[in-house]
């Protein structure tokens, strides 16, 4: 085969191999699954439904704070990279916490159930360390939870990236799940859970929210 096409079969494989990637990754398929189904106002959902729910995250007794940028928030995740190659990056920590909390979408509210729970967040805080930037105190304080560093064994700082996305009081969000109706304190109560055949399903990315 001449040089040519084996380097363009080569990238084809490469682009295709990345376009599979992004099909087939977790928040992808979380915000396919959500935007199938049209929204259903809270008032009026109905025990044993499983409907597809838009509105802001009202929090409840206990609130997070997000370990990057320490925003308050129901969810977060925190995921750490380190350069292994010049172009190629491994994930070595990653941390993903959340609370119960409800979705208030103008006409009702409805609680919804953290226990078993696919996410699908905006990942918006991005940060660096690396040869010439040292790693902040924040940083480093994640590091050292997981067990990292921020520099190698002579004392050079390590190219490292830290994302993290969260969801915070008063964000729009979307999630998808089984209502079950429950008696509180003498009163009838929505929740959100999920579903007998798999997990409940929340995002904030707009991609999903406003589709």
């Amino acid at each position: 085969m001449p040089a040519p096409i084996v380097a363009f079969a080569a990238a084809a494989a490469v682009f295709a191999g990345l376009g599979l990637s992004y099909v087939f990754s977790t928040d992808a398929r979380t915000r396919r699954a959500l935007k199938k189904r049209a929204v259903t106002p809270i008032r009026g959902l109905r025990d044993g439904e499983v409907v597809r729910v838009r509105g802001r995250v009202i929090a409840g007794e206990r609130v997070l704070e997000a370990p990057l940028s320490g925003r308050a928030c129901v969810h977060y995740l925190a995921t750490v990279d380190q350069q292994t190659g010049r172009n190629h990056w491994r994930e070595v920590a990653r941390e993903e916490r959340h609370v119960e909390f409800a979705i208030d979408d103008g006409t009702a509210r409805i609680e919804v159930s953290m226990g078993l729970v696919r996410v699908a967040v905006v990942r918006d805080l991005h940060t660096r360390s690396g040869t010439f930037d040292d790693a902040s105190e924040i940083e480093e304080a994640f590091l050292r939870r997981h067990g990292l560093q921020s520099t190698n064994f002579i004392g050079l700082n390590l190219a490292i990236r830290y994302e993290e996305g969260a969801i915070e009081p008063g964000e729009e969000v979307t999630a998808m799940g089984l209502v079950r109706a429950e008696i509180r304190h003498g009163q009838r109560v929505l929740v959100l859970d999920a579903p007998e055949d798999g997990p409940l399903l929340l995002s904030d990315d707009p991609r999903a929210v406003t589709r």
